[in-house]
């Protein structure tokens, strides 16, 4: 699936803003219109649907925790892969 020129548009204008909304409340660094512009095509209840989902999902826990009592160390790839996602994930949030 390749991303549309809208969705690239808002991935880059959120990963230049700070982490925009703090437990609800306003969205600091994007002004309303922009912020109105932005939200506008979502999906009704997604971001209510977000905000319901746990911030650790219990399976990626379990697995974690399974690889540590197995002994089994991701290589220093995998591991810069998983930095560099989660901080584009936590940028997008």
């Amino acid at each position: 699936m390749q991303p549309t020129d809208v969705q690239v548009q808002r991935t880059l204008a959120a990963l230049e803003v700070e982490p925009a909304i703090v437990a609800g409340g306003p969205v600091r660094g994007i002004p309303r219109d922009t912020l109105d512009v932005m939200l506008r095509d979502l999906p009704a209840g997604l971001l209510e649907g977000l905000g319901r989902t746990p911030a650790v999902r219990q399976e990626r826990l379990d697995e974690a925790r399974d690889r540590l009592e197995h002994g089994a160390t991701p290589s220093s790839d995998e591991l810069a892969d998983r930095i560099v996602g989660r901080m584009v994930c936590d940028r997008l949030r």
